[in-house]
């Protein structure tokens, strides 16, 4: 462990004016499961889409099918709050990308959606490579048109006080809470600004506002996340794309089953509310909203 540590951190190389910078560290997996998308396309073209029925997982949202040219593209999906925006986004009749390191654990979700009838694709991708962001954009643009909408929903958070807190460490979730919320938002601005159109949501949560003991990995990369929203929406809002930062102060519920006495917010209701943050009209934009359940003491969770 002590070896490792040493060859976690920066090195430097200098040659004449020249210095290169290395570490060590373990490479980041990423799985687009590719195979299983084009056996989908297949059977999708083959296969006619039923509507959607009374048991299908879209029955608790309002369908009105009021986007169906729109594109979403949901970035760092996982149980709870990232499944929800999929179905939200799909009942209303986008199209929806979901982006993750692991492509294939989105399986079950896609099957899901596509069988209540969405036009859904999942995607690998290294939020915190450009590279990789680059061609997550464009094979969804491709594949599914332009999004019309870019969610940021990925969370890295290691505790650890200060005192205790290795460089590497702080520095990954760094990477996971802000740059890559950096590398995403600004692809997809740079996409939409000649558009005219397109919202932008960056998800934040109790640590982007209070820097609390045994946070410092969350709090840091949370704050600047939020920074990021607010450059950017002065930035582009002139442009027409509405950038927003929304503060989940709770614990998410990421399963059906509610732990007794114990406060958790419903990802279905945060879904809604994400989804009509795109839909607000250009002369009544918010910038930031927070949101926390009815029995959630302020600033508490994450």
């Amino acid at each position: 462990m002590r070896l490792w540590r040493s060859l976690n951190g920066w090195r430097q190389l200098s040659v004449g004016p020249v210095s290169l910078f290395y570490r060590f560290g373990r490479s980041v997996p990423v799985s687009n499961n590719r195979r299983r998308q084009h056996q989908r396309v297949k059977l999708d073209r083959g296969t006619p889409v039923p509507p959607a029925s009374a048991a299908s997982p879209l029955r608790d949202y309002d369908s009105e099918r009021d986007a169906s040219t729109e594109t979403a593209l949901i970035v760092g999906v996982g149980p709870g709050y990232g499944f929800e925006l999929a179905r939200r986004f799909a009942a209303s009749g986008m199209r929806v990308a979901l982006a993750s390191r692991n492509a294939e654990r989105l399986d079950d979700l896609v099957d899901e959606l596509s069988a209540a009838g969405g036009q859904v694709n999942a995607y690998g991708c290294d939020a915190t490579d450009e590279r990789s962001v680059a061609a997550l954009l464009a094979t969804v643009t491709a594949e599914l048109g332009a999004p019309h909408l870019v969610v940021y929903a990925v969370q890295g958070f290691c505790p650890g006080t200060v005192l205790d807190t290795e460089v590497p460490a702080f520095e990954e979730s760094w990477r996971q809470n802000c740059l890559g919320g950096f590398i995403v938002a600004r692809a997809a601005a740079r996409m939409m600004v000649p558009l005219g159109r397109g919202s932008i949501i960056l998800t934040g949560s109790t640590s982007s506002l209070i820097g609390r003991e045994d946070h410092l990995n969350l709090a840091v990369g949370k704050f600047g996340l939020r920074a990021l929203a607010q450059v950017l929406a002065r930035e582009v809002w002139p442009s027409g794309i509405h950038v927003a930062h929304v503060v989940i102060d709770a614990d998410v519920k990421d399963s059906d089953i509610f732990e007794a006495g114990y406060t958790q917010a419903e990802p279905r209701h945060l879904a809604d509310a994400v989804f009509g943050l795109h839909r607000q009209p250009r002369t009544a934009w918010t910038s930031e909203m927070d949101f926390r359940p009815w029995n959630e003491k302020f600033w508490q969770h994450c």
